[in-house]
């Protein structure tokens, strides 16, 4: 999509669209909001003759969030349709505010078959917000809400999206906005690529087609690398629990190797690891429901992938390797069996109890390999357990980890990225079941209802005395139901532009 500034005012903008906001009045009773000249609402309503505030009052617009109406112009501008968005009210405005509108508008453009949209950026700070902040959020946003993934559709009918462009009306000098709309153009088309990957079915996506798809994206750009290890080479590496998992498929498994290098030596290496269950059965464990959903295992091997497109563009100083540990967990008579006991990288054996428990077993090879390269910081995200979605619901990330300075840099990235998180204490008591039986740990059964905590303990002692967080994106990377910005069921891309703001920020 295009997002191009312009000059001209929206009664003469050459779009299909125009669209104004409208903030919500304060009070007990809602009560039709005013126009407003910064956005041009007020002389757009005077040229159609007060049609745009009668209609508000007609049809009770009050500016609520998500709230929207459409005018027709009747030939009197050169856009066919108007389009009043609701901002909600002023004390509770914010970036996220701003993607959601961003969202809002490029859907019902397209429900409108519209080909170009056209508004205008205010350039006034708004709640403290500056408005280059505001121009990348709703260029995020427009991108996100503009999505759908129509691989699989028949060719003759696929859903319409006919939105191509967007003109948005600056005063001043355009360099700075053009920097803005630059970087949330980046981090959208990053958050998709994500969403693509995740969304792809597992019969297209195995972990060699995941291989495939990183060096894609390492191709494309000079400053990154990829480095695929195969079967031979993962055997070499020792690497027996990411094995183990993908005994029971045909299909190999693979171990990706990101690496960027900025262009000035930095003080600064992080370490990203993302599981990369490309199909995840449960194994001889077998799941029983809500197998079709498992295609989006790799979402946080998808996570990796998308990050690595961002930064070889926006060139953060800071050196970043990205580790994923890729596998189909299969039920066959070559499959792990609950009872076996395997060796990691790390040397640890680890008990079978559940088959179904397997991303923590190819992220601990992914971290061990991950921590011999002394990283100052590590980040893990994995869809890793079903107690993220009871801990904290289908918005909000769980995080954890071992260093507090390290996981309030995240938070702050995820509050900047409209990407919330929230911080799980690392309970050590909830450890001690992993710590009975005849190997090093189980990987299941701890004893613990605190699932999404006792996997974080699992994992931690793999990251070794590395600065390291845990996000378990289980039910922030997948919407169950269309919401906000992410119009369609499917992978949301969560948290590709999180962690991007955390490198940018470093």
């Amino acid at each position: 999509m295009e997002f191009r500034l312009i000059k001209e005012t929206l009664s003469s903008a050459d779009a299909d669209l125009v669209f104004i906001c409208c903030f919500a009045k304060e009070g007990e009773k809602p009560s039709t909001p005013s126009l407003s000249k910064d956005d041009q609402g007020l002389e757009l309503d005077k040229i159609l003759e007060g049609q745009i505030s009668k209609t508000m009052q007609a049809r009770q617009f009050f500016g609520k969030e998500g709230e929207t109406l459409v005018i027709n112009t009747f030939g009197k501008i050169k856009a066919k349709t108007i389009l009043v968005a609701g901002a909600g009210l002023q004390k509770d405005f914010s970036l996220e505010t701003v993607r959601r509108i961003g969202g809002k508008v490029a859907q019902v453009a397209n429900a409108l078959k519209a080909a170009s949209v056209s508004g205008v950026l205010e350039t006034v700070r708004l709640k403290g917000l500056s408005p280059q902040d505001r121009l990348q959020a709703f260029v995020e946003g427009a991108l996100l809400g503009n999505y759908n993934f129509v691989r699989f559709k028949k060719k003759e009918t696929p859903p319409a999206k006919t939105l191509k462009r967007f003109l948005i009306h600056v005063k001043g000098a355009t360099a700075p906005f053009e920097k803005a709309a630059a970087l949330g153009d980046i981090l959208g088309n990053a958050a998709n690529l994500t969403r693509d990957l995740t969304n792809t079915p597992p019969s297209e996506l195995n972990p060699t087609d995941l291989a495939k798809a990183a060096l894609a994206v390492s191709k494309k750009y000079k400053n990154i690398r990829c480095k695929i290890l195969g079967l031979d080479e993962i055997k070499k590496e020792k690497m027996g629990a990411l094995l183990a998992v993908a005994q029971g498929s045909e299909q190999p498994p693979s171990f990706i190797h990101f690496s960027y290098k900025p262009p000035k030596k930095s003080k600064t290496k992080v370490a990203l690891v993302g599981k990369g269950i490309t199909f995840d059965s449960g194994g001889l464990n077998l799941k029983t429901r809500d197998q079709e959903f498992m295609k989006m295992d790799m979402a946080g091997a998808a996570t990796v992938i998308g990050v690595f497109d961002a930064i070889a563009q926006l060139k953060p100083n800071v050196e970043v390797d990205g580790f994923i540990a890729a596998a189909e967990n299969l039920p066959s008579g070559s499959a792990i069996k609950p009872g076996d006991i395997i060796t990691t990288r790390a040397g640890r054996t680890v008990e079978i109890i559940n088959t179904d428990a397997e991303g923590r077993l190819v992220l601990a090879d992914a971290l061990d390999y991950a921590a011999d390269l002394n990283p100052h910081y590590i980040i893990d995200m994995a869809t890793l357990t079903g107690g993220a979605a009871y801990a904290l619901g289908e918005l909000v990330t769980p995080i954890l980890g071992n260093d507090k300075k390290l996981i309030e840099k995240v938070l702050a990235a995820g509050k900047k990225a409209g990407e919330p998180a929230w911080e799980l204490p690392l309970v050590k008591e909830y450890k001690k079941g992993y710590l009975k039986g005849p190997a090093d740990l189980k990987n299941s059964g701890s004893g613990s209802k605190a699932s999404t905590i006792s996997g974080a303990l699992f994992l931690e002692d793999f990251a070794r005395k590395n600065k390291w967080v845990h996000m378990d994106i289980a039910s922030t990377a997948w919407a169950d139901e269309p919401m906000h910005y992410y119009a369609e069921v499917g992978a949301t891309g969560n948290p590709v532009r999180t962690i991007v703001h955390f490198l940018m920020s470093l």
